[in-house]
């Protein structure tokens, strides 16, 4: 069981992430198309060019937190589970891998619909990831992977369950 697992996505839940992040895109360049032909149709009037820089800068603030802050893997599509070193987390475009000691715990969440992975430290602005109710029928089977992998890690950091003195 030491060779690596990957967990997909059922079709639909890979349609819907990729579809996100594709219409996300899409409406960046219809905003800025936008924002481009009002602002040369007023001649750079001054309201309208503070009004473009504001789009742009949260535009350009989304696409920093998405990618180079690994907000897009939130969501992931795929997880693939190395039991004695990795987790490697895959989105659209982004692949992150995250050590089993960086792992905190794995959780339930009705708020969240689905499993909370969390992470002792940040990776970028990701302090963890979901495993949605959607993800498919693998969902459930990579839950208990990775708390596998928490259990053994806690053993192997704690000496073993029953542990002498």
């Amino acid at each position: 069981m030491d060779q690596p697992q990957l967990y997909s996505a059922s079709g639909y839940w890979r349609t819907n992430i990729s579809g996100a992040v594709l219409a996300g895109l899409g409406g960046t360049i219809l905003l800025l198309t936008v924002f481009t032909i009002v602002l040369w149709g007023s001649g750079f009037a001054t309201e309208n060019l503070i009004w473009f820089i504001a789009v742009c800068l949260i535009l350009l603030g989304t696409a920093l937190a998405f990618y180079p802050g690994n907000l897009v893997l939130t969501y992931p599509l795929a997880v693939e589970v190395e039991p004695a070193k990795q987790i490697v987390l895959i989105a659209p475009w982004k692949r992150l891998i995250i050590r089993i000691e960086e792992l905190r715990d794995i959780r339930n969440s009705p708020l969240h619909q689905g499993y909370v992975v969390r992470f002792h430290h940040r990776k970028g602005l990701l302090k963890s990831f979901v495993i949605h109710w959607f993800f498919g029928q693998e969902r459930t089977a990579l839950a208990k992977a990775i708390e596998s992998l928490l259990t053994r890690t806690t053993i192997v950091k704690t000496g073993g369950p029953h542990e002498e003195s």
